[in-house]
């Protein structure tokens, strides 16, 4: 996960306590995701311009919010970042607010990295072997292909890799026959 900025974190951290005491929590989840589909640097960047007033950037935001069906407490966050001119963090603070999110919901995300498309009954016992390690936890699992894993899998847990990939297997294999030989 990149790094995120204090200021993006406060940013966070604010809408994430608002829309916890308004019972909101998964609705601004949901809004936020809605906003990051259709969100643009370039536009940020534009917004960002001083020659732009503050009445306009308002008004720009407000209709952006309104286009996309964004409930009071987003359409006031929005309105807060335009105004403060940091929409350029949007992303940081998306991710830090879906952090602190799955924090709540005591969710535990975890990547399955496979050269294929992982079939449904080896992600489900890769889902309970994690919650034998990690009991009380909810298991999200987030499918990821890379081709140049070769085959097998990696399975990283916050900063923890399983790696059982083919292609770690033959670069042990590898090292093993160079020391070998040497």
């Amino acid at each position: 996960m990149p790094r995120v900025s204090v200021v993006a974190k406060n940013y966070a951290k604010a809408l994430f306590l608002a829309a916890r005491k308004n019972n909101s929590l998964e609705k601004t989840s949901n809004e936020l995701g809605v906003f990051k589909q259709n969100f643009s640097t370039s536009f940020a960047h534009e917004l960002k311009n001083p020659v732009i007033a503050k009445n306009d950037l308002a008004q720009i935001i407000s209709d952006v919010t309104q286009k996309f069906g964004l409930s009071s407490l987003s359409s006031n966050f929005f309105a807060s970042i335009v105004r403060n001119r940091r929409l350029n963090l949007f992303p940081e603070i998306y991710e830090e607010f879906l952090r602190l999110f799955k924090q709540y919901q005591n969710i535990l995300e975890v990547e399955v990295i496979s050269a294929v498309k992982t079939q449904k009954a080896q992600i489900d016992r890769i889902k309970v072997v994690i919650e034998k390690k990690y009991p009380g936890k909810r298991i999200a699992i987030r499918e990821i292909i890379k081709e140049q894993i070769l085959g097998g899998f990696q399975i990283k847990v916050g900063s923890e890799i399983i790696d059982a990939s083919l292609k770690n297997q033959l670069e042990k294999l590898k090292k093993e026959c160079l020391a070998a030989i040497n």
